[in-house]
């Protein structure tokens, strides 16, 4: 198996490079026969990985490195992305994926462009297996083989989230990769019109759908596993994949402008560039070690690969854009200020603030480490301060966004359109108020998103009205305001959570209750449970609201034979409205104490929900075919 995965990623490499050779002679049908190959390649490397994984494998230097006997299959398998190396061999299958699909969908048409979209992908396909081949080899020989090894990361085998999160985060990193190549060839081939946008648009859909559902996914897998009852800390890895999906996010908005109104040309060409080297960068501060993280497993030797490359990418891009600068004007202007283009502007630089800010915060450690030799940090207060001024302006310009036409504007019908929800904003305000939600930028969170979800709801039924029909004629208009709804939901879970959250600390007997508003939870027992790779105590408890029993929640805590230090698993009851989080801190052999850390949050549920409102609203934009019809 060692020599079979490294062949593999040798022939890899070096069909790459003859791939790109014959892209820039225009031997099409050579490199697409290339990308082919490097497809099926990389999916029996793959597979051969996870074999050695399953079978424990341990002449193989990754299995060695985080495989074990006692490991539970389904954790060995999904342990392929629990390290460095193993993360970087999926990436390039991922990577292959879609560079197959790219091009096989369009097989014969885009001439002038192809050449150079398969090029490029070749080009960050060659980087990969060149990392795969030297310093990140996951498929060295071990001689001999170890008897055992000591298995995945314990926060990585304890959570079925573990198989979903990263994978998705990939989906959603390598498939910017696609758009960057067609953003690429346009350039390169002097063909500057909309059509690389139009080309381009359901490819970078799907992609930001995927880092949606990570960065979510990644939320909700520190909420279930990590204790601490939260979600979201600032953590620099946490900030990498959210950085892209900012810039992400303003090329989504700004394309519209560039498809109406022939403007931004040049801005979306560097949205598009950021956002590709954001998620290289994000990879960088995940895998290279460079961060202390919780969620950053891996040291290792790859940073200056990785730097090495995004230099190379960030000069060859502006290269380009300096080289075409003259037919990257765009012709048309704004005209109004109370126009939608202005508002997206609007609405794009406030995005890459946002985005600076959290690439400021989370690179200044490391700047400071390496210009004066001294560790420091960036809180959650840096943070929190400087980026929810900017998240309440974005929730704004989301409202009046959709009310302002194409072109020329005016305030008038502006302040006419939002009458309705503005008269709706006292009362909303007020029954917020009432229901404790007191503090001030909380409360104007919640108005902002209540303002802005009254007027896309009216919105929608201005068009149904005026269409007579369920769906409008542009399914994107109905999808952008269900991806919207759930983005609102998230804000208000978010805002809500992180400044009502309720904590204590107890210790119990068995028998004993503790309550903490309109719950009461009763220690039944402590005890022991042995499991193949861990030694589980749990906390067995019965939670009562009112008086009335609800559900029976297990905290426990996780003994790995190579850990010196316990590892928790909160137990959670959720609903609508609020969760009850229970976990298990210590416990006492004696008289069978248990210490545990009692939570109540708000609206934690909303974020989950609201995330499943996004990939709905994106499956709407793409999923739904424009109807042609004759004026």
């Amino acid at each position: 198996m060692s020599w079979f995965g490294q062949a593999c990623i040798f022939l890899c490499l070096g069909a790459s490079l003859f791939g790109m050779a014959a892209a820039c002679l225009r031997r099409l049908q050579i490199a697409r026969g290339v990308v082919y190959l490097n497809f099926f390649l990389m999916t029996f490397a793959n597979l051969g990985m996870i074999y050695a994984l399953v079978t424990n494998d341990f002449s193989v230097s990754y299995v060695a490195q985080v495989g074990a006997k006692e490991t539970p299959r389904i954790f060995a398998a999904v342990s392929l992305w629990s390290s460095l190396e193993g993360s970087i061999l999926f990436w390039g299958w991922v990577l292959s994926v879609y560079s197959a699909l790219c091009a096989y969908c369009y097989r014969g048409r885009f001439s002038e462009w192809m050449p150079w979209v398969l090029f490029t992908l070749l080009a960050i396909a060659a980087f990969f297996f060149l990392v795969l081949a030297f310093p990140a080899n996951p498929f060295h020989l071990v001689s001999p083989a170890p008897e055992n090894g000591p298995g995945p990361n314990p926060l990585l085998q304890n959570h079925w989230l573990m198989a979903l999160h990263p994978p998705m985060l990939y989906l959603g990193y390598v498939g910017m990769s696609v758009p960057f190549a067609f953003a690429v060839a346009s350039v390169v081939a002097g063909r500057l019109e909309q059509s690389w946008v139009a080309i381009t648009r359901k490819w970078f859909l799907i992609a930001w759908m995927f880092l949606s559902t990570a960065i979510v996914l990644g939320a909700w897998w520190s909420y279930a596993v990590l204790g601490w009852g939260g979600y979201w800390a600032w953590d620099p890895v946490e900030n990498a994949s959210f950085m892209p999906w900012l810039t992400g996010t303003a090329f989504l908005h700004s394309i519209m402008v560039e498809e109406r109104r022939g403007m931004l040309k040049i801005w979306n060409l560097g949205l598009i560039i950021i956002t590709f080297l954001l998620t290289i960068l994000g990879t960088f501060l995940t895998r290279s070690g460079v961060l202390d993280s919780v969620h950053s497993f891996t040291e290792s030797e790859i940073g200056h690969y990785f730097l090495a490359a995004i230099v190379v990418a960030l000069a060859v891009s502006a290269a380009l854009l300096i080289w075409k600068a003259d037919r990257l004007k765009s012709g048309g202007k704004l005209d109004s200020i109370w126009s939608r283009e202005s508002a997206f502007l609007f609405n794009n630089l406030l995005f890459v603030c946002f985005c600076f800010v959290v690439l400021l915060g989370t690179l200044y450690p490391l700047i400071v480490e390496a210009v004066r030799g001294v560790k420091i940090t960036v809180g959650e207060p840096f943070f929190n301060q400087m980026t929810t001024p900017l998240a309440l302006l974005i929730l704004l310009l989301m409202a009046v966004g959709v009310l302002l036409p194409w072109g020329k504007g005016d305030s008038k019908l502006l302040l006419k359109k939002t009458a309705v929800p503005l008269l709706l904003l006292p009362p909303v305000l007020a029954w917020a108020y009432h229901s404790g939600i007191q503090k001030p930028l909380v409360l104007a969170a919640v108005g902002a998103a209540c303002f802005s979800f009254s007027i896309m709801k009216i919105e929608m039924v201005r068009v149904f009205l005026r269409e007579k029909r369920l769906f409008s004629l542009n399914p994107r208009r109905y999808g952008g305001f269900v991806v919207h709804t759930g983005i609102l939901l998230i804000v208000l879970g978010v805002a809500i959570s992180k400044n009502y959250q309720e904590e204590r600390q107890v210790t119990l007997k068995p028998g004993e209750t503790f309550e903490m508003g309109s719950y009461q939870i009763k220690l039944g027992r402590l005890f022991g449970n042995p499991k193949p790779q861990r030694f589980e105590v749990i906390a067995f408890t019965a939670l009562f609201k009112n008086g009335k029993p609800l559900k029976f929640l297990e905290p426990k805590l996780n003994f790995y034979p190579m850990n010196r230090e316990p590892i928790g698993s909160p137990a959670v009851y959720s609903s609508w409205k609020e969760d009850f989080y229970l976990t298990l801190m210590a416990f006492e052999h004696k008289d069978f104490q248990a210490t545990l850390r009692v939570m109540r949050t708000p609206a934690v549920s909303w974020i989950w929900t609201g995330g499943g409102i996004i990939i709905l609203g994106v499956l709407i934009a793409i999923g739904m075919k424009k109807e042609e019809t004759v004026a």
